[in-house]
């Protein structure tokens, strides 16, 4: 599907309407309510189903209601239910979705409304918005904010700060939830997880770090005193039970390594040495250049965002 629709589209207004506007040259050659320079222009716009207790600002197809809690329907809501202290503010844009059509009567639409912000005294803000229940659930019949258009941007020039729990009490009068803040991409709750704290997290690291650079010492000294006791196996002699005469007398026969003990010491001391070099270069990667490049603030790698912040 096009993530854009068409520069004009009248698809939607009567058609009556569009016959006399076919006829009229001042419209068809460009003058009036083609809207150029913001000026009036010809679009469908459906029909909203006022509710006695409300009073509306239009202005084409935006909108400000005041009224009472409704998401639908003139019977739902907690206004539809009768309830007190359930008023809401709703500002609307682009009632009908992406076709709209002046023929028909419409009520609010939280799925299909083009962008809307929904003030409300008591709602169910994340049934209305068919919000994921994520860690803190559905929240009912409480005071409630929702925002949704295709793209929402907030900016704070001086920062933005997201702060639950800033009052003990709720606007009922309850006692306010320990909820934190939760980030729901897609609205798909079947993986959510808990936000890690970076500074933790690099004090975490630092310290595994340091029981792998004490193992790592342990298995370097294993390998010296392995190297030392190959070289002594390689290169051991020992005297024989049988004797030679010699000149000065009889002496036992000195004999050397056997051939299968000599070659093994040799291998042996070899694959010693080659994993002495390999411990030097893991102590390398280790200790500085994963230790520099990760959980140092000034590496340009480091784990912990310069900005962003979370208890």
């Amino acid at each position: 599907m096009s993530n854009t629709t068409k520069s004009v589209d009248t698809s939607g207004v009567p058609s009556t309407i569009q016959e006399i506007t076919n006829t009229d040259s001042v419209y068809a050659n460009g003058g009036a309510n083609r809207g150029v320079f913001n000026d009036t222009i010809l679009e469908a716009v459906p029909k909203y189903i006022r509710s006695a207790a409300e009073e509306v600002i239009s202005k084409g197809n935006s909108h400000i209601v005041l009224g009472r809690d409704r998401p639908a329907s003139r019977a739902s809501g907690y206004g539809g239910q009768g309830h007190t202290q359930a008023s809401s503010i709703d500002l609307v844009v682009g009632r009908g979705g992406p076709s709209p059509d002046a023929s028909i009567n419409v009520d609010p639409n939280f799925r299909s409304d083009g962008a809307r912000v929904y003030i409300s005294q008591k709602t169910d803000i994340d049934t209305n918005f068919n919000l994921a229940s994520g860690a803190q659930g559905n929240l009912t019949a409480r005071s409630g904010i929702g925002i949704k258009a295709d793209a929402v941007r907030i900016i704070g020039t001086d920062g933005i700060k997201f702060v639950t729990r800033a009052e003990p009490e709720n606007s009922k009068g309850g006692s306010a939830s320990y909820n934190g803040i939760e980030l729901i991409a897609c609205n798909d709750e079947t993986d959510i997880q808990s936000i890690v704290k970076g500074e933790n997290l690099v004090e975490a690291l630092q310290e595994l770090e340091a029981r792998l650079s004490e193992l790592s010492s342990i298995v370097l000294n294993h390998l010296k005193n392995q190297l030392q006791f190959n070289l002594k196996v390689a290169s051991h002699t020992h005297g024989s039970h049988t004797h030679a005469i010699t000149p000065q007398g009889i002496a036992p026969e000195s004999v050397g390594v056997s051939n299968s003990l000599r070659p093994a010491g040799i291998n042996a001391t070899m694959d010693a040495a080659e994993g002495m070099i390999d411990n030097y270069k893991h102590r390398i990667n280790t200790n500085i250049l994963w230790k520099t490049k990760y959980l140092n603030s000034a590496s340009s790698k480091y784990i912990c965002s310069k900005y962003n912040k979370v208890n």
